[in-house]
């Protein structure tokens, strides 16, 4: 693995407007009548009515979402590790998000006085006018956009450094380098382990012995992770690939309705829900122990 060739960092800015007020003097009347201290508790207005910001506001998290989802932690400012052969997925899945991102500000702004006239009423006395921002100023507070950039190689850091400094230098950077890549391979055994994990205990019954509900999600999050870890594995990590391929195999091929005993599309299998209730449980035990960074650490040997 060439790190400076095969992967680039990103790093995702996102910034939006609560929607939030803390009212000071609405918490000292609620001090004052309740015989409370000023510091026991604060009130905060929900300026506009909730469903004013959800649009807008789910499509911020669906971009943080997919931002994680198709990358692999890096560093603890904000950057974050793209492998190359995930590129075009990411700067897809995310300008479709922006773009969307854009439409719903759009939509939000145009209906921005009719939703304040609606928190006019809901306030009453709370209301203040200067707690809104403006039109132009929400258009600035509502953004979401990426940077890519090259991964730098060490000799980038030593170029300015006298010949006795520069071979600490290296090893030490080296050294980091190795261990925020274990992190990204162990992050890696996490997701799938979580999933993994999570099927188990969606596929156990109830304290009545009813089986749990489930959404077809629970298969559906399971088959874009199986998609998505074979591109964001950079190291070749061999006994991650064939735990990938097994939980594709073994669990994700099969349909929700064959699991799910209230199914009414008549799908529904027993000996299939026993199945891959076992073969979850399999799964799982495979993968409990390989979270931390010192089993990670190991494989990543064995795969180098």
């Amino acid at each position: 693995m060439n790190l400076t060739h095969d992967a680039m960092l990103v790093t995702l800015r996102i910034h939006g407007w609560s929607g939030h007020r803390y009212d000071r003097s609405a918490s000292q009347y609620v001090a004052v009548h309740h015989d409370a201290a000023t510091t026991a508790g604060r009130y905060n207005k929900r300026l506009l009515p909730k469903a004013a910001l959800a649009a807008l506001n789910a499509t911020l998290n669906e971009a943080r979402k997919t931002h994680y989802h198709h990358t692999l932690p890096w560093d603890d400012v904000g950057a974050r590790l793209l492998p190359v052969a995930n590129y075009e997925r990411y700067t897809a899945a995310l300008d479709n998000l922006i773009e969307r991102m854009l439409t719903e500000r759009s939509r939000f702004i145009a209906d921005y006085d009719y939703q304040v006239e609606q928190a006019r009423l809901d306030l009453g006395r709370l209301f203040r006018a200067d707690d809104y921002p403006s039109r132009d100023e929400l258009r600035g507070r509502f953004s979401a956009h990426y940077r890519i950039v090259p991964v730098p190689d060490s000799g980038h850091f030593l170029a300015e450094l006298g010949n006795g400094a520069s071979e600490r230098v290296r090893r030490d950077i080296e050294q980091h380098v190795r261990e925020r890549l274990n992190g990204a391979l162990g992050d890696l055994y996490r997701r799938l382990g979580e999933a993994v994990g999570h099927v188990c205990e969606r596929l156990t019954e109830d304290e009545n012995g009813r089986a749990k509900v489930f959404r077809d999600s629970l298969i559906e999050n399971l088959r874009e992770l199986v998609d998505t870890v074979p591109r964001l594995n950079l190291f070749g990590d061999k006994h991650l690939e064939r735990l990938c391929l097994d939980v594709q195999n073994r669990i994700a091929r099969v349909e929700p309705d064959v699991l799910r005993p209230t199914a009414a599309s008549g799908k529904f299998d027993p000996a299939v829900r026993r199945r891959v209730k076992r073969d979850a449980e399999d799964l799982a035990a495979h993968f409990a122990g390989y979270f931390g960074a010192e089993r990670a650490t190991a494989h990543h040997a064995e795969a180098a």
